[in-house]
């Protein structure tokens, strides 16, 4: 199961919507989406961790939280969104260290707010965390590397 799928488990059980996209199409869909929303922005960077006996990736995941806002909010209703969207974050920060997919996330977590960053009227915040998993890619001896990697038995 790859980082992506873990994350997307760990938001189903959120009961919202989630994305698994770039800001730009992010910004077509969302506006056919039901909100709050969940998104995982494609990762831009990260590590993978090799050991003698498992492969892992540790991805710099962005995730954001959003819901819908109007279109000429005042700062008291657009707070409200935003707590509401911080409380989305603490619930899957929550989640993610119940999970016992990924390393505990632990500390300061920063976020950024934003707002009119895309065409639907969304406000919402946005994390960027380190998720480490916990369980890789068994690197059995008897297995080609294809076969780790991929899960075919076919060396190329």
């Amino acid at each position: 199961m790859t980082v992506e799928e873990k994350v997307r488990k760990i938001v189903e059980q959120m009961g919202v919507t989630y994305l698994f996209e770039n800001w730009q199409a992010a910004n077509v869909r969302l506006d056919k989406m039901q909100l709050p929303a969940v998104m995982y922005v494609l990762p831009a960077s990260g590590s993978l961790n090799v050991g003698l006996m498992q492969l892992k990736d540790y991805p710099n995941c962005m995730i954001a939280f959003m819901d819908k806002t109007k279109h000429d909010f005042s700062g008291e209703e657009n707070d409200s969104v935003i707590e509401g969207c911080k409380s989305l974050a603490k619930e899957f920060i929550l989640r993610v260290n119940r999970s016992g997919v990924f390393e505990p996330v632990q500390g300061d977590i920063q976020y950024s707010v934003f707002y009119d960053k895309l065409d639907v009227n969304v406000t919402g915040i946005v994390i960027q965390v380190p998720l480490k998993e916990i369980k890789g890619l068994v690197m059995c001896p008897t297995k080609t590397v294809k076969e780790i990697v991929y899960g075919t038995s076919a060396e190329g």
